[in-house]
């Protein structure tokens, strides 16, 4: 009786995974998720990768200049870097992925070259890769932050030390990304046989509790939900307190481009947090069937094209909405020096950016002090 309603039970259980018609269907579908991988997750991935990393190079290059010295634009050089290591992580990434054998030997140059990569993978650019896509999130958020504090809090932000970048933007960002992401350090290994080696997942990946609390629950919330609300949140009060102090046009440039940046990061992101949504409310059918084919296949753009396309179009962003920066970058490409000019604007009334008084009697505004110290020039 004991053993009939096991086989029922398990019937029933094997009834809940999906099933196909015939061995060809199957063959199919996973002909199609290959032919996906290799083409999104690999030639698409690596092209966009390698256009990414070049547009980051010349952003921080333009940024370094005298002129656009401000720190706002230091936390934007933050930024492109982040995103510079990313896309360079993401390339290895998609090589080892789509174009390295699985197993690998000494026996010749490209077998050692692959289990190099199979040595450095699961303690240094696997856990790497994880810590710079969630330092370039929480850097977006750092520096709405920043924005929110010019614009809310202007004696707080004029007050601040030499050092208020690195301490309070930068290494909070760096810091909790490398806690947040300090089990990834644990979830791979390499295993050897004789000669050849592979990448294999360790028990705690396998885990129930590692898997539903810490791979879904918490990177959901951490990387996904709060930072989608902060950024709205911070955002449209900014964008709000501009246009509601009929700001001039250059001003609605400035706060145009945040807006530029933090809805393409929202955009290139949603479909992450989507599928991340899915598979926690869905583990046990995952867990016991697992992922169906549609989700590996929209995991390649969730989680592979798209992140790298939101590293990538931040210089594009630069480039069309700031006139100041496209000019900067022409004349670095046509190798003409930039010209020498204050770090003030030329609308704006000369101030001394430590005290409350212009030269002339007049009290500084807060979009003066920001104009005057070009905190918001691209």
């Amino acid at each position: 009786m004991g053993s009939e309603a096991n086989s029922s039970e398990g019937m029933e259980m094997e009834s809940n995974c999906p099933s196909w018609d015939s061995e060809a269907e199957y063959m199919a579908e996973y002909q199609l998720l290959g032919n996906i991988d290799l083409l999104v997750g690999g030639y698409a991935t690596i092209a966009l990768a390698t256009l990414g990393v070049c547009a980051n190079i010349l952003a921080i290059s333009v940024f370094c200049n005298k002129s656009f010295k401000s720190n706002f634009n230091n936390l934007l050089v933050a930024l492109a870097v982040f995103d510079l290591l990313f896309l360079v992580v993401c390339i290895t990434e998609s090589v080892r992925r789509n174009f390295e054998d699985r197993s690998s030997n000494t026996s010749s140059f490209s077998g050692l070259a692959t289990q190099i990569h199979h040595r450095l993978f699961p303690y240094f650019l696997y856990p790497l890769h994880n810590i710079l896509l969630t330092c370039s999130i929480f850097m977006t958020i750092s520096i709405s932050i920043e924005r929110y504090l010019a614009i809310f809090h202007p004696l707080v932000y004029r007050n601040r030390s030499y050092s208020w970048n690195l301490s309070c933007h930068i290494l909070p960002v760096l810091g909790l990304s490398v806690i947040i992401n300090a089990p990834k350090f644990f979830e791979s290994e390499v295993i050897y046989d004789g000669e050849n080696s592979r990448i294999s997942l360790t028990e705690m990946r396998f885990d129930r509790n590692y898997s539903v609390y810490y791979q879904n629950w918490t990177r959901f919330l951490v990387l996904g939900l709060v930072p989608m609300l902060l950024l709205i949140f911070l955002n449209v009060r900014v964008f709000i307190a501009i246009h509601s102090r009929k700001s001039s046009s250059k001003e609605m440039t400035y706060s145009t481009i945040l807006l530029l940046i933090v809805a393409i990061f929202i955009l290139c992101h949603m479909p992450r947090v989507a599928l991340n949504i899915y598979e926690v409310f869905d583990y046990e059918q995952i867990s016991e069937c697992g992922p169906p084919v549609w989700s590996m296949i929209f995991k390649n753009f969730s989680n592979d094209i798209l992140p790298a396309l939101n590293s990538t179009i931040n210089f594009f962003i630069y480039f069309l909405a700031g006139k100041n920066f496209r000019s900067s970058l022409l004349r670095m490409l046509k190798c003409r020096k930039e010209p020498e000019e204050s770090v003030f604007s030329k609308s704006s009334v000369i101030c001394d950016i430590n005290s409350d008084v212009c030269e002339e009697g007049k009290e500084v505004t807060e979009m003066e002090e920001l104009e005057n110290t070009k905190l918001l020039r691209i």
